[in-house]
C-alpha cells in the first residue's frame, strides 16, 4: 500500500483545519498556499473530502472549509478511504475476483491480514493526534 499524493495533500489540508479550530472557515487557496498544495489539486482534494463527509464548503468572500466534525473524531483511515479508497497491500486481498489463486494460494491470507491491521492502525489515529494543538 501506499499513501497517494492526493492522501498526503488531504492529511495535511485537514491537519490545517483542525489546527485552525475556531478560525474556520478557510479559503481552499489559503490552505493549499500554506500547505504548499498546488490550488488546482487542492480543488479536487476538497471535492473527495465533502463527498465523504469530512468537511463542509461555505461560499463568499468569507467562506472556506471547515471540518464537519471534531479532530478527535475523524480517523486517518476515513481520509485515506476519500481520497484513495480501502488502503490495500495487494490487488487480491482488495478484490478476491481479480486473482484466480484465491482460495488456494499461500499468501493471500496473510495479506488479508495485513490489510486488517493497517485499516485498524489507521482507524485509532485521529487527525486531533496529527494537529499541533493536541494536548493545549
Amino acid at each position: 500500500m501506499e499513501i497517494t499524493r492526493r492522501t498526503d495533500y488531504a492529511i495535511r489540508m485537514m491537519t490545517a483545519l483542525a489546527d485552525a479550530g475556531e478560525a474556520c472557515p478557510i479559503s481552499v487557496r489559503a490552505l493549499a498556499e500554506a500547505q504548499g498544495v498546488p490550488y488546482a489539486f487542492s480543488r479536487t482534494v476538497q471535492r473527495d473530502l465533502m463527498a465523504a463527509g469530512l468537511v463542509v464548503a461555505t461560499r463568499g468572500a468569507s467562506g472556506g472549509l471547515c471540518l464537519t466534525r471534531p479532530a478527535a473524531e475523524i480517523t486517518l483511515l476515513q481520509i485515506v478511504e476519500a481520497t484513495q479508497g480501502t488502503p490495500s497491500i495487494a490487488t487480491c486481498s482488495a478484490d478476491p475476483k481479480w486473482c484466480g489463486r484465491s482460495g488456494t494460494c499461500s499468501a493471500h491470507q496473510v495479506w488479508c491480514e495485513i490489510d486488517a491491521l493497517v485499516r485498524e492502525r489507521l482507524g485509532n489515529k485521529t487527525l486531533a493526534g496529527l494537529s499541533s494543538t493536541h494536548g493545549r
